[in-house]
């Protein structure tokens, strides 16, 4: 299996070695290119036209990596970008998701988790960490409605997701398969009108519909 690509956009030079060293250390994954800036992130990306995956900080020298998100898809690549960032704070989450990025993480992530997100995102799913499960648990209930829409299992696969659990994740959770869980969110998709699970996410932020 080929190596999955990938560029690393962090202005913290210890913690940029520190990543490198951990994930070349890793059978099947690669860092091709650095940046510590978001106009060394657009230079890299012009240069490096095969990269699989941008793991991207958000505070960085020269501005935010908004500009770097916005600047893939404003000029229609759609290569994954997993964000990895100690600003996990909803109004964050909420904007990123909306640009388009595949996953986030937490900085305080350890490595295992790191490299699953990778592997997902690379894969065409998105990743959110379970972390944002602490976010999500702390919205409103005034909204409980919702839920009436929704199969048992429906929610469950709902709250699952709220939790920031990848598939393989949520098929390991409930017992069943990655082929279920993926026709169930599908399911969920269909009712809601939504194409992808940071649509749900924002979903649940708005009608606190996972509850603590």
């Amino acid at each position: 299996m080929d190596d999955i690509k990938t560029l690393l956009v962090e202005d913290q030079i210890l913690t940029r070695m520190g990543i490198t060293m951990a994930i070349d250390g890793q059978s099947g994954y690669r860092i091709v290119a650095e940046a510590d800036s978001v106009q060394e992130a657009k230079q890299q990306l012009k240069r490096h036209i095969d990269i699989d995956v941008v793991l991207l900080d958000l505070m960085l020298p020269d501005g935010n990596g908004d500009e770097v998100v916005r600047f893939l898809r404003n000029r229609g690549d759609d290569t994954p970008v997993l964000v990895i960032s100690a600003d996990n704070n909803k109004e964050t989450i909420l904007r990123l998701t909306e640009l388009g990025i595949n996953g986030f993480i937490s900085k305080y992530a350890d490595i295992p988790t790191l490299l699953d997100a990778i592997h997902s995102v690379h894969n065409g799913l998105e990743y959110y960490g379970n972390d944002i499960a602490e976010i999500i648990h702390a919205v409103s209930t005034a909204q409980p409605e919702p839920e009436e829409q929704f199969t048992d299992r429906e929610l469950d696969i709902v709250r699952c997701c709220a939790k920031g659990l990848s598939v393989r994740q949520i098929s390991e959770e409930l017992s069943i398969s990655p082929r279920t869980v993926e026709a169930h969110k599908n399911n969920i998709f269909k009712k809601l009108g939504f194409n992808s699970t940071a649509e749900l996410i924002r979903w649940v932020f708005e009608h606190g519909i996972v509850r603590g």
